[in-house]
Order: structure tokens, then C-alpha cells, then sequence
């Protein structure tokens, strides 16, 4: 799905920021910009939601390959819904390109084994994302249509 405004250049670059920031240089990941009827029978299929959602990720890396960060390992599939993220950019009165990094930096996080099935977890992630954003803030500022500071 194309996007005016998001470049796969530009969000590369980004996940390979966040990969270096998070320790896993060598650490490679795909990203796949999509639409809500896309993502909403990948939900089905593979988490029996019959819904779309923003994001989904697909690990695929072995758990015995994230204990060494520094070798060259795939970690999986990002999946983002360009038409939930712009509804949400909407909602939250954000750009579509911050919108979409944070969802590409959540995923990251889950293929790297972050997760949020309790309040307590969710707020560990949510902090874990908001300091990488920051961290990240002047390649997202980057970003087609106006990225912003975090």
C-alpha cells in the first residue's frame, strides 16, 4: 500500500536507529504498510479477531538468537495499518509519520519480546517506547510530513 508522505527509506532508517539504540545492530526486521482490510484478516487468521488493528507483529527469530545481541538475526514481520494509523493521527492530532513510527517501534518492541497482557506490563512497554522515541525524536522530525518532536 502506498502512502503519500511515508518512504520506506525513511522508516528503514528509522527501525535501524531503533534496532542500534536497543543494543541489536545486527538485527534485521521487515515492515509492511497496509490497510485496514489487509490487517484485518491477518488478525483473524492468526489471533482470532475479526477486527483490524494498527499493528501486528509476527516473531520469527528463535528465543536462543535474541541472547546474542550482536549477531545477525531476522526478528520478524511488522504489519501497520495506514488507514487505522491515520484515524488515529486524527483522533490524537498528530502527524500520520509520528503515528506510524510509534506503531513501528511498538511492534519492534514486541518482536523483540516485549509485551502488555497486564496494566503493569503496559505501563513498562509504554515507558520503554516513550524513551526510545526520545531518543529517536530527531529521525522522526525527519520524517515526510512533519514527523515532530516527542
Amino acid at each position: 500500500m502506498r502512502s503519500p508522505g511515508l518512504r520506506s527509506t525513511t522508516l528503514r532508517a528509522l527501525l535501524v536507529d531503533a534496532l542500534r539504540e536497543l543494543g541489536r545492530p545486527a538485527a534485521t526486521v521487515s515492515l509492511v504498510l497496509t490497510g485496514d482490510e489487509e490487517i484485518r484478516a491477518l488478525n483473524r487468521d492468526y489471533r482470532d479477531a475479526d477486527a483490524p488493528t494498527d499493528v501486528l507483529s509476527f516473531p520469527m527469530a528463535a528465543p536462543g538468537a535474541l541472547r546474542g545481541p550482536s549477531r545477525p538475526v531476522f526478528l520478524g514481520e511488522i504489519y501497520i495499518s495506514v488507514d487505522t494509523a491515520r484515524a488515529q493521527a486524527r483522533a490524537g492530532r498528530r502527524p500520520l509519520a509520528r503515528e506510524v513510527a510509534h506503531l513501528a517501534v511498538h511492534g519492534l518492541l514486541h518482536l523483540l519480546g516485549h509485551d502488555h497482557p497486564t496494566a503493569a506490563a503496559r505501563r513498562r512497554m509504554a515507558a520503554l517506547e516513550a524513551r526510545l522515541l526520545r531518543r529517536l525524536a530527531r529521525r522522526i522530525a525527519s520524517l515526510p510530513g512533519r514527523g515532530g518532536a516527542w
